[in-house]
């Protein structure tokens, strides 16, 4: 679609069988979740008081940080942004208004364009069962399962363009459930218990652990990140501090030299996890020194047989 980016003739390039026409509304409707997503990113940026010191983290970590490259390789700036959303919007729209190439999409796919315009779980809900279901000969549970087969679907999907989509999916597969057996998580106390860590604390329990993260990745920066209370630092000590930490994830610094002046300091310093992170797991318990290099670095082959990989005692150790 991306030569005919503009052409709101949707109906010339968009048509074809139910299952090609389905891949393009949701090409379209994914284009037009990502552009949106954008739109918002440059909209908040410019909402952003351009103050030195406070103001960094929220810029930092608002929209694409590719933007601050020296010759950025994707479009950010409002103006530019909004042109682009709107198209997309225009052309997403020609589609789901033309009867042949729309009307007979598979429900959930439909229901995706119906729902999207309308704002509150129970107003949804309402339209879901009193409107959409009779007029599409489909019932309510059959819906929710196709919108969570659709989700899936989509979360197999690259990240860009199609995770702002999917992800939009997951909270329309969320809110037709609110009040159905369906909304019970039934693995809750399985996977959302962190209470202690003995058996008979959960049922799922498999022994976690934190480890030393490498020293330019986004973990072990958040983890070193240092809180900033209001009124407990001054510009200076902010801007020091993501010159130090932040700027060397994306490879360069403002101001000069911040990242290489504390890397050795950075080094020197043990890797302590934060506690509210760790919630009570231990730290380097070894089980990764047990991988060979071969199995660390993903290089054997389906047919290789390294049996000598790991010691015969270790190998006891993994067992018992």
């Amino acid at each position: 679609m991306g030569p005919n980016f503009g052409n709101l003739d949707v109906k010339s390039y968009c048509d074809g069988e139910l299952y090609e026409r389905t891949a393009n509304y949701l090409v379209l409707k994914s284009m037009v979740a990502h552009w949106e997503k954008k739109y918002n990113d440059a909209m908040a940026q410019d909402e952003i008081p351009d103050e030195e010191g406070m103001n960094f983290y929220a810029q930092l970590y608002t929209g694409d940080p590719k933007r601050y490259l020296p010759d950025p390789p994707i479009i950010f700036r409002l103006a530019e942004v909004s042109r682009i959303t709107v198209m997309a919007q225009k052309m997403c729209k020609a589609f789901a208004d033309e009867p042949t190439l729309f009307d007979d999409l598979p429900p959930e796919v439909k229901f995706v364009e119906k729902a999207l315009g309308i704002t509150g779980g129970t107003i949804l809900r309402k339209y879901m069962l009193e409107e959409f279901c009779p007029e599409n000969n489909v019932d309510p549970a059959s819906l929710r399962e196709g919108l969570k087969r659709l989700y899936q679907q989509m979360f197999n999907m690259q990240i860009d363009p199609y995770g702002d989509l999917t992800m939009t999916l997951w909270n329309l597969c969320v809110a037709t459930s609110v009040g159905t057996e369906e909304a019970r998580e039934p693995y809750e106390e399985y996977i959302g218990n962190v209470k202690g860590t003995k058996y008979e604390n959960n049922p799922g329990f498999f022994q976690t652990y934190t480890f030393d993260h490498d020293k330019n990745s986004l973990v072990r920066f958040l983890d070193s990140a240092k809180p900033i209370e209001a009124g407990s630092a001054n510009a200076e000590d902010v801007g020091k501090q993501i010159q130090g930490e932040a700027f060397q994830l994306l490879g360069f610094d403002f101001g000069g030299g911040g990242a290489k002046a504390t890397e050795s300091k950075v080094e020197e310093k043990s890797y302590v996890v934060p506690e509210d992170r760790a919630i009570g797991r231990p730290h380097m318990m070894g089980w990764l020194d047990l991988l060979g290099d071969e199995e660390m670095a993903g290089g054997l082959n389906d047919g290789d047989k390294k049996e000598d990989s790991f010691e015969a005692d270790k190998w006891e150790e993994v067992k018992a």
